[in-house]
């Protein structure tokens, strides 16, 4: 990837992904989630943590950083993203069962 692209990356889902979760963070519910008893601000967690594996991945290889360096980030994003689904899984078990259709 270039690094106009991997600037494009980091910048974009920082837009996508950030901002969102940082309202959810802040009290903000979305529509779909305001009837819903479940922690919605695991959501918002999980967003940062998400992101999180952009910059780990994206930020050595833009510095130039040895393979060495490049793969412990790649290990640490891995984790960043293994993180975020927890964090969702955590919600939908801790939701589920305050949804008034039961699923």
């Amino acid at each position: 990837m270039s690094t106009w692209g991997s600037w494009a990356l980091i910048v974009g889902v920082a837009v996508l992904v950030l901002v969102p979760s940082r309202a959810v963070l802040a009290g903000r519910q979305p529509g779909r989630f305001r009837y819903t008893q479940g922690p919605v601000r695991l959501l918002g967690a999980a967003g940062p943590a998400g992101y999180g594996a952009v910059p780990a991945n994206e930020i050595p290889r833009l510095a130039g950083a040895p393979s060495g360096v490049r793969s412990t980030c790649a290990y640490i994003g891995l984790g960043l993203i293994a993180a975020a689904v927890a964090l969702v899984v955590l919600y939908d078990v801790l939701a589920g069962r305050s949804r008034p259709d039961g699923r």
